[in-house]
């Protein structure tokens, strides 16, 4: 049931930030969620005086209800009304941006996802990268990956081969030293594709980023993920379209007993009533920032729950909490109709992952390193 999670996602966000922190971090920031709210819930009082935006150091806000000047929600009869915090993103991307406190010297920060399949795009996060990308070389496990885009703090590569092993980057176009190779202490595991949790990642600036904890055999409902400790692997998805049984091989090397929480937000560009369904087998719920959507939770073979909106264009703050017990089929699927029109699979081009993605994965090799 939704009742209390609402109240849960104050902390939630930022459990990797907590276990980071905890472990070693020396970024006080590392791990915190998307920076366009602060701690009593405004986008105000986030943009720094260069344009930017600042990273909040409280908890993430419960939702308020809509006024005629600020974003929220309220319920109409049987729908929910959504008037967003964001403006919609417009031209479909969002711009790659590099820190403003980047480095010049060479140096390997931390990367995403940890766990990914065979024909996946990863992103490895640094300092000092050449503009050529062929003076750049990525390696997992001894095995070199193709370098697909590189900026100075950013290389994408994709994995061609099942491979386990701490990330490598190496400079230069003949052999690497100490001197021009840098690797991380966190290891990344590519498994092969099996068409569910394991379709590969083959968007970096879209889709949805997911933290994997181990839940107990015997859960009934969505666990308080703040009391199931750091999260076992970084997952990214392009979208949410598993069919109950597809998932047999489940999510980073477990079948059974799983949580996900998915966090990314939702772009919507046209005003509208929008019909969400959420079919999960065995739990899930949905917020879009912040309010409760959809309750599909309990345990049992998958099963479709629905909600109408009443939309205004602009990018909602997503979070949803699925997790998979024992002895089911797992299962999850997000689709939507607009105005009565044909219902289909939310696209990848609809989601975008946390902008704090880079420090989140920053943090992650952080406290692996002690």
């Amino acid at each position: 049931m939704i009742r209390s999670h609402s109240a849960l996602l104050a902390c939630l966000a930022l459990s990797v930030a907590c276990a980071s922190q905890s472990k070693g971090s020396n970024d006080p920031n590392a791990g915190q969620y998307d920076g366009y709210y602060d701690e009593n819930g405004d986008a105000a009082g986030t943009s720094t005086a260069d344009g930017g935006t600042k990273t909040p150091v409280g908890p993430r806000p419960k939702a308020r209800a809509s006024t005629a000047t600020r974003g929220g929600a309220k319920r109409t009869g049987k729908s929910i009304a959504l008037v967003p915090t964001k403006p919609p993103v417009s031209g479909g991307d969002k711009p790659h941006k590099a820190p403003k406190d980047l480095k010049s010297e060479f140096g390997v920060d931390g990367f995403f996802p940890t766990y990914a399949t065979v024909g996946s795009l990863i992103e490895v996060y640094g300092s000092g990268f050449p503009e050529d990308a062929n003076k750049a070389k990525v390696f997992i496990g001894g095995k070199q990956l193709e370098v697909v885009e590189l900026t100075p703090d950013r290389i994408v590569a994709k994995v061609g081969a099942n491979t386990t092993g701490v990330v490598e980057v190496g400079m230069g176009t003949g052999r690497t030293n100490r001197r021009n190779r840098a690797k991380t202490t966190t290891r990344f595991t590519a498994t092969a594709a099996d068409g569910a949790f394991g379709q590969p990642r083959t968007e970096v600036g879209h889709g949805l980023l997911g933290l994997v904890y181990e839940v107990g055999p015997d859960v009934q409902e969505v666990p308080n993920f703040n009391d199931l400790g750091a999260p076992v692997a970084f997952i990214g998805v392009d979208d949410l379209d598993i069919p109950s049984g597809a998932a047999a091989a489940g999510v980073a090397g477990r079948g059974q007993s799983f949580g996900i929480h998915f966090q990314g937000s939702l772009n919507i560009v046209e005003a509208g009533e929008y019909e969400l369904c959420l079919t999960a087998g065995d739990g899930a719920l949905l917020f879009l920032d912040q309010t409760p959507i959809i309750d599909n939770d309990g345990s049992g073979a998958a099963r479709e729950v629905c909600e109408v909106l009443f939309v205004e264009p602009g990018e909602y703050g997503l979070d949803l909490l699925y997790y998979q017990g024992a002895d089911t089929d797992a299962g999850l699927t997000l689709t939507w109709s607009k105005d009565g029109g044909a219902k289909e699979p939310v696209p990848a081009q609809a989601f975008f992952p946390p902008e704090t993605l880079r420090e989140l994965a920053v943090g992650n090799e952080q406290a692996a390193a002690g």
